[in-house]
């Protein structure tokens, strides 16, 4: 018998879809805020406030040691703003690498799955970057391929999102 159905109306076909997309939004959003948290702190001048790296005054959470907070030439602000930048940005990477894993072995669609392992490629990159922003104190060079850096996964992520759009992936298996 003849199945007259697409592989896209089985029940675990769409749910995977959905699955995927969801994950991809809150991976996409994490990114975006990430971004903004980074402008923040560069706009408070805040850039800085932990002088070393990948710790914040050799510890991971600085506030632990009021003596920190209290002998620094920063704010209590600007070592939050930094501080929560560098956490936020280690939550996002963890998600931009699930992402693309789950990308790789369950999407089918090249555009999804290249978007998205290529946002996770150039995660080591936006890592050094970021790392060379605090050693090589506020480089502007340094800055600026940062944030170029940042849009680019931005910009993948968002292929790789609007792409997997359970609606539109869904059209797209019924024309094939």
């Amino acid at each position: 018998m003849e199945e007259t159905h697409t592989r896209s109306y089985r029940p675990q076909a769409i749910v995977r879809r959905i699955r995927y997309h969801q994950l991809a939004s809150v991976t996409l959003a994490g990114t975006y805020v990430l971004m903004i948290l980074g402008a923040y702190t560069s706009a408070i001048g805040a850039g800085l406030s932990c002088p070393d790296w990948p710790m914040c005054y050799g510890t991971v959470v600085p506030f632990l040691h009021p003596e920190i907070i209290a002998n620094s030439p920063y704010s209590a602000l600007q070592i939050f703003a930094e501080w929560a930048h560098r956490g936020l940005a280690m939550i996002v990477g963890l998600l931009i690498i699930s992402t693309a894993l789950v990308a790789w072995y369950t999407r089918a669609r090249a555009i999804v799955r290249g978007s998205a392992v290529f946002a996770a490629l150039l995660l080591p990159v936006q890592v050094v970057l970021g790392g060379l922003t605090v050693t090589e104190s506020l480089e502007p060079v340094i800055v600026t391929s940062h944030l170029a850096t940042a849009t680019l996964i931005l910009v993948a992520l968002t292929a790789s999102t609007v792409v997997s759009w359970p609606a539109l992936d869904a059209k797209i298996s019924i024309r094939r």
